[in-house]
């Protein structure tokens, strides 16, 4: 996640919006996630953070990604552009219906997320480059970057270009759970913004882009939540986190939100999938 990876220096200084202000910072994105709490501990193979991001990549991200592919859509490569520690291409089909390779090129800013992603999946290429030099993929994955990023639309818009297809998971956190969040840069995850469906859809259609399918899933509703409920008291003992009456909370509150399915989606988040190309490729068709 992994914020301007691609776009020359790690150091910028850039005006961006959180919710009731503009801020400007200066700000070494290439430190910020080669230091991150939640990053160092993914780059520990053991720990729960690095476990549980390989279950969300191969039960929930990579099946709701490719959910959006366009029927028939033939993908014989593939950029993933903030690809951290590498779980999520790892998690994408290697070879094609025809069973030839896929040939996968992951980028991001952290060259510590990068090393740990080549040590791990030594079959797929990563870089700490630029992502805009090499050749044109058939799609190109933006999952839970934009909302990293300073400038999202510029950042989307720069990216649509690497790819024939893109496709995009964002986080839409315009829930009840989320309203007193201090977004910025010192958010344990660097998340900078929160999205709701409509500005998700005004930054695809500010960036030109053209969307051709898309879903909105909440997690909590989903078998991948069950499966990471189950690691977690695996490895932690807990299936939630906090002393005893915070955790007895938390599983009455989950529990109601997935019996009371409006109250849930007020409550918790939800992720955006889409696939989308740009509006001139779109047109030619």
């Amino acid at each position: 996640m992994k914020p301007p990876s691609g776009l020359g220096s790690s150091n910028h200084q850039r005006r961006y919006s959180v919710p009731g202000r503009s801020v400007l910072e200066d700000v070494d994105y290439s430190h910020l996630y080669d230091t991150n709490d939640e990053y160092v501990s993914r780059r520990d193979e053991g720990s729960w953070e690095a476990q549980q991001i390989v279950l969300e990549c191969r039960e929930f991200k990579a099946p709701n990604l490719l959910g959006v592919v366009p029927k028939d859509y033939s993908i014989g490569s593939i950029i993933e552009i903030g690809c951290a520690t590498g779980e999520l291409l790892a998690a994408l089909p290697d070879a094609a219906s025809d069973g030839v390779a896929i040939v996968k090129n992951g980028f991001d800013i952290s060259p510590l997320n990068v090393e740990t992603a080549r040590k791990r999946y030594p079959h797929i290429s990563f870089s700490a480059d630029r992502f805009d030099n090499g050749p044109i993929a058939d799609v190109v994955v933006l999952s839970d970057v934009l909302e990293h990023v300073p400038d999202d639309r510029d950042f989307l818009r720069r990216a649509s270009r690497v790819g024939r297809l893109v496709l995009i998971n964002l986080p839409l956190e315009d829930n009840w759970l989320n309203r007193h969040r201090n977004y910025g840069t010192t958010d344990s995850s660097g998340h900078l913004r929160a999205y709701s469906l409509a500005s998700a859809m005004l930054l695809l259609a500010d960036a030109g882009l053209s969307v051709l399918r898309s879903r909105r899933v909440w997690s909590h509703e989903t078998q991948y939540d069950v499966s990471r409920r189950l690691l977690r008291a695996r490895l932690q003992g807990h299936a939630y986190g906090g002393v005893f009456p915070l955790r007895l909370a938390k599983a009455l509150t989950h529990h109601l939100a997935r019996i009371v399915r409006p109250l849930g989606r007020r409550l918790y988040p939800s992720n955006l999938f889409v696939s989308a190309c740009r509006r001139e490729d779109a047109d030619g068709r």
